[in-house]
């Protein structure tokens, strides 16, 4: 699984400060990548930020990302005669669908320097994947670009550098890259539905995004009988994050009335069975003299 990793510096503060941070960091990221078995597809680093597009193969990217932010404050402290916390808490990432959206995820990270006012185009900046990527300096160990040059119709570095600067090319059609937790399609979202349900009590990540690959309400609701949907309104309120207005709008009731059945299906409390007006079962038949008592009503 391709993810487009984010790490910020505290309180936007620079993280790298000269050309030797920023060596220093790629050769902490190609120890830490080979230990835990990542490779990477593209690079930037930015004076407050990273953008990395990282493959995992085995470790989660979260043992990876703790390593390289320990070292690397550490490290970065003692050269500046710093202490502190130096990346801001956790690292953010992307899921992205390794099709069209490869492409635009690589655009994003790349044209980074160009669209924050520091160069006219990504080949000026020196401290992205750009170059290692069309062939003109030597990858760093955890770059894998095949994935890069396959997805361009090349061959190799040189022979991608046409296709890679029609990619970063700027235009009016400019992609609205959204920063988010899934990158791609509706199915590609569909098929990480489970994996995102660990996200969904993390508050650093906005409610679209914790609940990014939740099916429609229309698809949660059943209407077989009460109890039902008593069951699909806790789920979809609960699980997927729906709004007691959202689901009474599906579901044809108020907000109040979907709240109550909430609380039964919560408390486990059965729906009244239906029953006939007990009148319907006596028998009226007129007693001898032509009365029914009022006993027998």
């Amino acid at each position: 699984m391709l993810y487009h990793v984010i790490a910020r510096g505290n309180n936007k503060q620079d993280i790298f400060l000269d050309g030797r941070d920023c060596e220093r960091f790629l050769e902490i990221l190609s120890t830490t990548t080979a230990r835990f078995r990542v490779t990477g597809a593209g690079y930037c680093l930015m004076s407050n930020h990273v953008h990395a597009l990282l493959v995992p193969h085995q470790h989660s990217l979260s043992r990876l990302m703790q390593q390289l932010n320990s070292t690397y404050c550490q490290w970065f402290n003692r050269r500046h005669g710093r202490v502190g916390h130096v990346l801001q808490g956790r690292f953010k990432s992307t899921l992205v669908d390794v099709d069209v959206y490869f492409l635009r995820a690589l655009r994003y990270v790349l044209r980074n320097p160009v669209e924050s006012g520091y160069v006219s185009h990504p080949a000026g900046w020196r401290w992205s994947s750009y170059h290692a990527t069309v062939g003109a300096t030597r990858p760093p160990p955890f770059l894998d670009l095949r994935p890069i040059w396959s997805a361009l119709g090349a061959a190799d570095g040189r022979s991608a550098r046409e296709a890679l600067d029609a990619l970063l090319a700027p235009g009016t059609d400019e992609e609205v890259y959204q920063r988010c937790l899934i990158l791609g399609s509706d199915a590609f979202a569909r098929g990480l539905s489970g994996l995102l349900r660990q996200y969904r009590d993390t508050p650093e990540y906005v409610h679209a995004e914790r609940f990014a690959a939740r099916p429609p309400l229309r698809e949660i609701l059943e209407f077989a009988d009460n109890v039902r949907l008593n069951s699909s309104m806790q789920r979809a309120f609960r699980e997927f994050g729906y709004t007691l207005q959202e689901i009474g709008a599906t579901a044809g009731c108020s907000g109040a009335t979907v709240w109550t059945r909430i609380r039964k299906a919560e408390a486990g409390v059965p729906e009244p069975v239906a029953r006939k007006p007990a009148i319907e079962n006596r028998d009226l038949t007129p007693k001898p003299g032509g009365q029914i008592s009022i006993f027998d009503l």
